[in-house]
């Protein structure tokens, strides 16, 4: 018996045409994804071995068709845990915008509680506290506007060594030219 991972069309039995041969077909026509198998191709090749030179020994608990049973229940918790990842994926999404429209709901109601304070006057302690409000923005609003909140990520500014040189001795251009209160002859000799 010929194994699913074994096809090849270049052979004369399967050129001929052999009994049960429409039942087998290459496993890239089977599941285009057969590069994500979760089966590792060291298992497969176990497999393998069961369904045709083992095909007629069994041992305990082991023969072609445990492998079989177990390579394919392996197959079916990778499709589980693939749909369990879209979900996931799917419900991270639908929450970090939930999080932006409560952060730009929340920034709107600031600024109308802005305007409510500044029509009246006579409430200081609403004015304190929409003030102490406006301070600090909500993290889904600075996330949502580009602004990052922390420490400054990348390469330092570049200084230019000029700007900020504290010491007191003159740089080898100013050595070469004379000062004014000194004869010409002491700059050189420097």
């Amino acid at each position: 018996m010929t194994s699913v991972n074994s096809f090849d069309a270049s052979t004369p039995d399967a050129a001929g045409g052999w009994p049960g041969q429409a039942a087998l077909v290459p496993m890239a026509m089977v599941a285009p994804a057969a590069a994500e198998d979760p089966v590792p191709s060291e298992v497969s090749g176990v497999i393998e071995l069961y369904a045709t030179q083992l095909a007629k020994v069994a041992f305990p608990e082991i023969d072609a068709g445990s492998l079989r049973r177990q390579a394919d229940e392996l197959r079916a918790e990778a499709r589980s845990v693939a749909r369990a990842r879209e979900a996931l994926d799917a419900a991270l999404a639908s929450f970090a915008a939930r999080r932006v429209a409560l952060g730009e709901t929340a920034a709107r109601a600031v600024a109308y509680a802005r305007i409510y304070s500044q029509a009246h006057p006579d409430r200081a302690a609403l004015a304190t506290a929409i003030a102490a409000l406006s301070e600090t923005k909500p993290v889904a609003v600075a996330a949502a506007t580009g602004t990052a909140t922390g420490k400054r990520r990348g390469r330092p500014p570049r200084r230019s060594a000029e700007l900020f040189d504290t010491s007191d001795e003159p740089s080898p251009a100013e050595e070469l030219v004379p000062r004014a209160d000194e004869p010409a002859t002491d700059a050189a000799s420097r």
